[in-house]
């Protein structure tokens, strides 16, 4: 599994972090350093605008990227299987668009 995120953004990059300490064998890549062929294809602003996870063949990204990390967390494992009842899922992707929105336009000026 890869991981992409944007590293010039603070609460991203500590998001991140903390991320990199409950995992082994996941590969985080920095998308404000470092690219490679399964994003090449995406606009700079679909890159930055989202986290996005490349897991069994397929580049997923938004707020399912998340859930699709947290299932390999133990103690968020959790957390992303009550995401994703149906309500909850709406909800969570509502409010991951919104932060992620925010935080694309609080960062723009360092991509």
């Amino acid at each position: 599994m890869k991981v992409y995120f944007n590293g010039s953004c603070n609460i991203c990059n500590a998001e991140i972090s903390h991320y990199k300490k409950k995992t082994c064998d996941i590969n985080y890549v920095d998308i404000s350093k470092d690219r490679d062929e399964h994003i090449n294809h995406l606009s700079k602003k679909d890159l930055f605008r989202r986290m996005h996870v490349y897991h069994q063949g397929r580049l997923i990204s938004g707020s399912e990227s998340f859930l699709i990390l947290w299932d390999t967390m133990p103690r968020w494992k959790y957390l992303s299987s009550f995401l994703k009842l149906p309500i909850f899922k709406q909800l969570w992707k509502i409010a991951y668009e919104t932060m992620a929105l925010l935080l694309y336009y609080k960062n723009k000026s360092k991509i």
